[in-house]
């Protein structure tokens, strides 16, 4: 690959974690270390020719805010039932099975993985340190130039990525069979992958071991080239088709079963098999309605047209996937008492064990009983009825029950219009965000449901779509939104104080007890958590009386050793800009030695040229040196560098790019060739097919070839 772009967030929570075949890590240092060899690994099997992207997430928009705060707050109280059944459990293994205490350390809080907080800024400065020791020593990163995009820069790793490369396809100079490659574990990627209209993009992820957790040691490549030809082949009834606008139509219905932003309308999921149902519909009855989008704005006419004959040829399939979520449900308990079962047989083993140490069965028994109580305890199957069903008078049953709107009320109607408006607004939001970047840093859907897919159908009032910009929040703002009281360790100390007080001007946004709906889940992290929306206005005014903020303008960084061909441009990009303040926009001549684009700066800073450097976190340089089953080259990530020769810039990215639907293929001199070989290479071993049309007549990627075996390990 040329490029090679890491959602850095993908990679750090698994470090963190108790990752099999990796215990859980002991401390912050351990996972510090995990995190850059990780990194280490992750470009050794990819070997990126040109550049190396890496993106920590920063602040996110509004709209996923609540999201966050959900997780984080479910993540507390997971953590605080875990620590009391810990303490039941461990209790009954002294007394009734007279066994020593187990041993058990206190749970590390993850809700820290969040910008800003002080671990998360540890991260950043040794991931920092890390790309400069390798620029240096390593001969595979001398031959980069490397992008690093901290959580300081607002906006998602993988929505970073995506505005680096439509950047990159916008300048002049840009060649088009440019590789890419994305690492990380997000579903969305894929749909972010193709909303870039790119012919040669490829997901690269851990592979999934029998426990769906991803391997760290094995890899596999999902190759949005040849995913985009099947699609081909998947829409080619549609005679005369703008494929390209087909994507944007393909991944603008994915949104339906749900994303990071909106809620996923009943009974369309991918576990119902939504959204096959969805691209079938649109397929059979593409001539009624036409493209649903077009250069990423949704045609809401076309849209309307497209819902009102889906919901009349497709509720009975509804009314079907009703009947199998309640299945669902009774299978889910079949399956967890099987498992309980399995788990009571080895705890009586291990009872039954008299040959095994007494410290080391309390320890085994331990883990198995808390396993146990915690299966248990998380299934929520039978906890709540469904709520609503597809069978008779569900829309006012549905609406109730979600929204306890009463259907008695003068406003039931205007209510459910009002959702309507909101949630298709919701999807046009969605829509720029894929294909321009954030439209909105304000806006979010402010229901915790979606409205039933006849009500989308059958609105026809005016779609609100414009939009402000504004501004995205301060990160220690994002802070106080989205961590729970118990993980108040992660703010600033001078805000700590107005947190823990419940009545204080900020304790009103720290509920003790949360609403969960158990309705439509069958474990408990499948729930729906009502937690109250946060004001971001008052927010804001409540943190202004207790502190003042310093203004946080992050910018990425470039790092590029100063031997590579590249480095002579972009330091006479800056020398009119030494000692001043500023970015200037990337030559034509740099971008066609390296696909980077967006105007750079000087890091004043930066690492000093030819000077000696130290890894500046000491603790983990203690703990590295002295950790002596550690590799050689794991212990050499905070050796010191005795003369630096990496150079290193800031770097900012043209946000402001047209979004551009079209899949260019023009090749350069070498890569015509390099087609021209692979084809000769085919027709010696393949006989030729007679092309149908233009576009399936058209000569195969020159990459394509290379991904077959890719394609197998998948």
């Amino acid at each position: 690959m040329d490029n090679l772009y890491v959602d850095m967030n993908g990679l750090i929570h698994p470090c963190c974690h108790d990752t099999a075949p990796l215990p859980e890590p002991e401390n912050e240092e351990e996972m510090i270390e995990r995190i850059l060899t990780q990194l280490d690994i992750l470009v050794k099997v990819a070997r990126p020719r040109k550049c190396l992207i890496l993106c920590i997430d920063g602040v996110a928009p509004r709209s996923k805010l609540n999201q966050q705060r959900s997780r984080r707050f479910r993540a507390a109280d997971e953590r605080m039932e875990g620590d009391a059944l810990a303490k039941t459990v461990s209790r009954t293994i002294v007394k009734e099975h007279k066994l020593p205490r187990p041993q058990s350390r206190k749970k590390w809080d993850h809700n820290v993985i969040t910008p800003s907080t002080p671990f998360m800024e540890r991260v950043a400065i040794a991931l920092e340190w890390f790309i400069v020791k390798q620029v240096n020593d390593d001969p595979l990163w001398k031959k980069l130039v490397v992008v690093f995009s901290d959580a300081h820069v607002p906006g998602e790793g993988e929505h970073k990525i995506m505005q680096y490369i439509r950047s990159l396809r916008s300048q002049p100079g840009y060649d088009h069979t440019t590789s890419h490659a994305i690492c990380g574990m997000d579903a969305d990627l894929v749909c972010l992958g193709l909303s870039t209209h790119e012919e040669h993009v490829s997901i690269l992820r851990n592979q999934l071991t029998e426990t769906f957790q991803g391997d760290p040691d094995r890899f596999c490549y999902f190759d949005l080239g040849q995913y985009r030809e099947a699609l081909r082949e998947d829409f080619s009834s549609i005679k005369n088709g703008d494929f390209e606008r087909i994507i944007d139509d393909f991944v603008f219905l994915c949104f339906f079963v749900g994303n990071d932003f909106l809620p996923h309308v009943p009974l369309i999921s991918i576990k119902t098999k939504g959204i096959e149902s969805l691209l079938d519909h649109y397929v059979r009855e593409f001539d009624a309605h036409g493209y649903l989008t077009e250069h990423g704005e949704v045609h809401y006419d076309r849209l309307r047209i497209f819902l009102k004959a889906f919901v009349k040829t497709r509720m009975g399939d509804l009314q079907k996937e009703y009947y199998g979520v309640v299945r669902g449900k009774e299978r889910a308990k079949v399956n967890v008492e099987e498992r309980c079962k399995s788990m009571e047989v080895e705890i009586e083993n291990l009872l039954a064990n008299t040959t095994m140490d007494r410290q080391e069965k309390s320890d085994s028994l331990f883990r198995q009983m808390l396993s146990l109580r915690k299966e248990r305890k998380n299934l929520v199957a039978d906890k709540e009825p469904l709520g609503f069903s597809y069978l008779s008078d569900f829309r006012v049953q549905y609406y109730e029950s979600k929204f306890g709107w009463s259907r008695d009320s003068p406003e039931f109607e205007a209510n459910i219009a009002k959702c309507c408006g909101e949630y298709l607004r919701g999807v046009q939001w969605v829509m720029r965000y894929y294909t321009r970047g954030c439209p909105s840093w304000e806006w979010y859907y402010p229901y915790y449901y979606s409205p039933l897919l006849e009500d989308l159908a059958a609105f026809k009032e005016t779609v609100n779509v414009q939009m402000n910009i504004s501004a995205p929040l301060h990160p220690v703002e994002q802070l106080l939104a989205v961590l729970p009281r118990s993980s108040v360790h992660g703010l600033p100390e001078v805000l700590q104080p107005a947190v823990l007080d419940p009545n204080s001007v900020l304790g009103k946004f720290y509920p003790d007890k949360v609403d969960v709906d158990f309705s439509e889940a069958n474990f408990a992290y499948q729930g729906v958590l009502r937690i109250p929306f946060i004001d971001s206005t008052e927010l804001r005014l409540a943190r202004e009386s207790l502190a003042d903020l310093e203004e946080d303008c992050g910018f990425s960084l470039v790092f590029l050793n100063e031997a590579h061909p590249a480095a002579r441009h972009l330091q006479k990009i800056v020398t009119p800009l030494k000692n001043k303040t500023g970015f200037l926009p990337v030559t034509e001549e740099v971008v066609k030695a390296v696909p980077i684009g967006g105007s750079f700066g000087v890091y004043e800073s930066g690492w000093v040229p030819h000077g000696k450097l130290s890894c500046p976190d000491k603790p983990l340089r203690k703990y590295l040196v002295s950790k002596s089953i550690a590799p050689p080259h794991v212990r050499g990530f905070v050796s010191a560098v005795k003369d630096n020769q990496t150079l290193s810039f800031t770097f900012e990215l043209d946000t402001r790019v047209e979004y551009n639907p079209v899949l260019v293929r023009e090749r350069t001199k070498k890569a015509q060739k390099r087609a021209q070989r692979k084809k000769r290479a085919r027709e010696e071993t393949e006989p030729a097919e007679p092309a149908t049309s233009a576009t399936e007549g058209r000569t195969e990627s020159p990459r394509k070839k290379t991904n077959t075996k890719r394609k197998k390990t998948k």
